[in-house]
């Protein structure tokens, strides 16, 4: 009948994002004047990773630092 809000994990959100774009500033380093060299499936890794790292935090740990129950 009523429809139960599903609550997001804050802390795997953030976390997600800290990943990519560490991952983001990693892939596209490179010597001055070249274009980064990396294979084609190394860019895929950004979504799948903070999927993964959301899930993981929503499913598996459960833990947000971010919403704490006052006592």
């Amino acid at each position: 009948m009523f429809k139960r809000r599903r609550t997001r994990n804050i802390t795997g959100i953030i976390v997600a994002i800290i990943y990519c774009i560490v991952l983001f500033e990693i892939l596209i380093d490179a010597p001055p004047g070249e274009a980064p060299n990396n294979p084609p499936w190394v860019y895929p890794m950004i979504p799948i990773g903070a999927i993964a790292i959301t899930s993981l935090f929503d499913y598996v740990i459960k833990f947000d630092f971010f919403k704490r129950k006052k006592k």
